[in-house]
């Protein structure tokens, strides 16, 4: 069972509460700070709600912040409290911390996997600009030509609200060049990573 779906999932999209600019761009402070643990990762999260950094990146709160959001919308959505304020923050924990590092580790994994399949290509983090615009993750280049990007996602992305997945079809439409979708599986393993490499060559 995933630790971040059921009607709490449903209540937050719904209320925007984990939205990049609502909350925190939670990739791109790991990808920038690169924390050692998810502790780490929790603690720079609270870091940016209190101080300015030099990296530029703001957090609108901290774990717990959000999941008191999350607590408080039961109320102004359903006229109850079905959760506990402490079920709500061990939520919003899971989404935050739990999937964004272990969605770092697949994106730093499909990297190197990538890296040594297409030595011909050039494969890096996207800038934050392209992340938080069009949601991708990666970019592919080849002789100094952006060719496309790729969005990695795990498997459960698929049983998102309808209108979720839309959303992103969407914003990938807006970008110029193909975003190419790279899907890992719960124990880790990528699904069809012949497939994503043979949609690389073709977009030579």
């Amino acid at each position: 069972m995933s630790l971040t779906g059921g009607d709490l999932n449903a209540l937050n999209g719904r209320f925007g509460i984990s939205a990049p600019h609502r909350s925190v761009p939670i990739m791109q402070l790991i990808r920038v700070h690169r924390p050692r643990s998810k502790a780490e990762l929790e603690a720079l999260v609270a870091y940016h709600a209190h101080h300015t950094c030099s990296c530029g990146i703001v957090s609108r709160g901290t774990i717990q912040d959000f999941g008191k959001a999350l607590y408080e919308a039961q109320h102004k959505a359903w006229g109850t409290y079905r959760y506990s304020l402490e079920h709500c923050i061990q939520w919003e924990y899971h989404l935050f911390i739990t999937q964004s590092w272990k969605g770092s580790a697949q994106e730093r994994n499909l990297l190197q996997q990538l890296r040594l399949s297409l030595p011909e290509f050039q494969f890096d983090y996207s800038a934050a600009e392209l992340d938080a615009e069009y949601r991708i993750d990666l970019t592919i280049n080849k002789k100094d030509r952006l060719l496309g990007g790729i969005q990695v996602k795990p498997e459960s992305f698929q049983h998102m609200r309808p209108s979720v997945i839309e959303y992103q079809k969407r914003q990938h439409r807006k970008w110029e060049l193909p975003v190419l979708a790279a899907v890992y599986q719960e124990d880790g393993r990528w699904l069809d990573f012949q497939g994503l490499v043979a949609r690389i060559k073709q977009l030579e």
